[in-house]
């Protein structure tokens, strides 16, 4: 097995690790050096070291699959129920998490305040939120 990957991906952990901790500019050249590093990386790795990593992709997005569909049911049975709502002649109660509920609505109404100072030129205003 060579190991000639391992420096490249040495090289992108290191830029990596610059790009997280660096807030100037040089974070940003750290940050494409990095993910330079790391695509040359992968490319020369051996054969079994790119199938590991194909398991370990595919097993990570069958599970993030499965929390999206549970995400979309669970979105699809809050509008179902507050369609139910709103239909008079049935009640359904809402349930959240074990949890049942009234679905309300809130009126916020914002209204702009007198300036307060100034940003960088231009008149600051506070803002005073209502809610009814």
């Amino acid at each position: 097995m060579v190991f000639a990957f391992l420096m490249p991906l040495f090289t992108g952990l290191i830029s990596g690790y610059i790009f997280q901790k660096s807030t100037d500019e040089i974070g940003y050249l750290a940050g494409v050096a990095a993910v330079i590093s790391l695509v040359i990386s992968l490319i020369l790795a051996p054969w079994e070291i790119q199938l590991l990593l194909l398991v370990v992709v595919l097993v990570s997005t069958h599970k993030l699959l499965q929390q999206n569909e549970s995400r979309i049911k669970l979105q699809s049975d809050r509008n179902n129920c507050t369609l139910v709502s709103q239909q008079p002649q049935i009640e359904v109660p809402c349930k959240y998490r074990g949890a049942n509920y009234e679905p309300h609505d809130t009126v916020t109404e914002v209204s702009e305040g007198e300036v307060v100072g100034k940003y960088r030129g231009s008149p600051w205003r506070s803002h005073q939120a209502h809610m009814e």
